[in-house]
């Protein structure tokens, strides 16, 4: 068992591609690489340019390093993001160390990622414990985080227990995982043993749930050991576990080619399916903490300001407005003049290249339009 307090380390999942935020989010600068929405587009021209200007808030992976820079050093954060996206990578966090960015040949979802997290993690400094983290979220109260990563650290390192975040939820969303809370845990640490993950209800269930005031929303951050990590992932995954123990070994060694071979023949599974569903020994903290996972058009009017009619305007810096009996649109655009007449619940996105209309009520199925298009030989808007 590992000592009172042993390392703790962050791991940042940087690897998603971020289509329901198309067209926006594209495959060379996804959604993490970008301010939530993209940010201000630029005045006087067509082009909506993906970097970080100073009339543009910082990229969501840059602020996600951020909010955890007084709870973990560089040295001891890890970023796992994409092969074809390492210059991006470099370009947002010049401070982490070079060998703390492991790039990915393929994506392979969560399971992957932090399995082969934790072999660097405990080959590096066994005992450690450490704190994952999607790159692509938005968190209002930073503090509050890090002082629940600390206490979660606490339990990980002296109880052995998997520890998740459970977000306060504020209504009975369909598109989140829920996390039931079991009975409160000794301690005064505030956390409660978890009695199931349920992935994506129905909206009965879902209602259910909020109602019965023992459900939490599963906002993806999990603290364990990293031997645990391992050892869990060897024990529901082995075929996995097998190659991800391949996979490190020619990280360590410097074998891009081997370690290519070997992380591709993952399975590609989430954490949760892999694990969390199965474990024993889970504790979830209540985090109210502002948390939202930014994970739809309609999701930035929780993160951006809005008008008195629910109206989102992401407009270059002095385009005016004018809106007339309209309500509940999301609108980015590059034009110096956006007006609207009797028009509601609608997302109209303007790019360079691009024009995306969608009702409001359909912004989670961007992501199927994008493989639409991709089958219609359309790949070069995406």
């Amino acid at each position: 068992m590992a000592g009172k307090n042993p390392p703790l380390w962050a791991v940042v999942m940087a690897g998603g591609v971020g289509t329901r935020f198309w067209p926006v989010s594209r495959a060379e600068r996804p959604k993490q690489f970008l301010p939530p929405g993209g940010g201000r587009p630029q005045k006087g021209s067509r082009k909506t340019s993906s970097k970080t200007s100073k009339n543009n808030p910082n990229s969501l992976l840059r602020n996600t390093v951020d909010r955890i820079r007084d709870l973990v050093p560089p040295e001891r954060t890890l970023i796992v993001g994409g092969a074809d996206h390492r210059r991006l990578i470099r370009e947002a966090l010049p401070e982490i160390p070079p060998r703390n960015v492991v790039l990915e040949p393929e994506g392979r979802n969560t399971a992957p990622c932090l399995g082969l997290a934790a072999h660097i993690i405990e080959g590096r400094e066994p005992g450690a414990v450490m704190a994952a983290f999607p790159a692509d979220h938005h968190i209002a109260r930073p503090a509050a985080l890090r002082r629940l990563v600390r206490t979660a650290a606490r339990l990980a390192a002296g109880e052995d227990a998997i520890v998740t975040l459970g977000m306060k939820p504020t209504g009975p969303e369909t598109g989140y995982g829920y996390i039931q809370r079991g009975k409160k845990l000794p301690g005064g640490s505030g956390a409660y043993a978890v009695r199931r993950f349920t992935e994506k209800p129905t909206l009965a269930r879902a209602r259910k749930f909020i109602a019965s005031r023992s459900y939490y929303w599963n906002g993806g951050i999990f603290v364990w050991r990293a031997a645990r990590a391992v050892e869990e992932i060897a024990r529901r995954i082995p075929q996995t576990a097998r190659a991800l123990e391949r996979a490190a070994a020619a990280l360590r060694k410097r074998n891009r080619a081997a370690f290519a071979r070997a992380f591709k023949s993952c399975e590609s599974i989430s954490i949760d399916y892999a694990v969390m569903e199965r474990a024993r020994g889970l504790a979830v903290l209540p985090a109210d903490i502002g948390w939202d996972d930014v994970g739809s058009w309609p999701a930035l009017r929780d993160v951006l300001p809005v008008d008195g009619e629910g109206n989102l305007w992401m407009l270059p810096k002095g385009a005016a407005v004018h809106a007339e009996d309209a309500s509940g649109l999301i609108v980015r655009s590059t034009k110096p003049l956006v007006a609207a007449l009797g028009v509601e619940d609608l997302i109209v996105i303007e790019t360079d290249e691009v024009l995306f209309l969608c009702r409001a009520d359909r912004a989670q199925s961007v992501g199927d339009l994008v493989k639409a298009l991709r089958r219609k030989g359309l790949g070069k808007f995406l």
